[in-house]
């Protein structure tokens, strides 16, 4: 029941929010098909799409119904907008010193003279 239930919603979803509901009108491009054969016989499926698909599409009589045909109109559209204005990429070098530098050992023996170190440091008083 659970997956009938999700196959009907997917389904619903799909063809509500996409073209894919296009595909419910097929039985009207087979209808306009068979309409077309019978007014002249000698109309094949690929004269008949390029008819109606690759042809500009002139206005006569059955212009309505050559308009209700599956993928003719466009519900939902999406368009993509570059930005106007790119941006610049910062140019990096990295460049090898010519010389590494010199590591040297910091000795500090020296003890500050305002740092009395004998009123810290005493033995313990009893």
């Amino acid at each position: 029941m659970r997956k009938a239930v999700a196959i009907f919603l997917m389904a619903l979803y799909l063809l509500g929010t996409t073209e894919a509901g296009q595909v419910l009108k097929l039985p009207l491009l087979v209808e306009h098909y068979i309409k077309h054969k019978g007014e002249s016989p000698g109309t094949t499926i690929f004269s008949f799409f390029k008819m109606h698909y690759i042809d500009p599409q002139p206005y006569d009589a059955d212009y309505q119904q050559d308009m209700e045909l599956p993928f003719k109109t466009c519900l939902y559209f999406f368009t993509l907008t570059p930005p106007s204005i790119l941006p610049v990429l910062p140019q990096l070098s990295f460049k090898v010193p010519a010389e590494a530098p010199v590591m040297r050992e910091i000795m500090n023996d020296e003890i500050p003279p305002y740092l009395p170190l004998h009123s810290i440091f005493q033995p313990p008083r009893v």
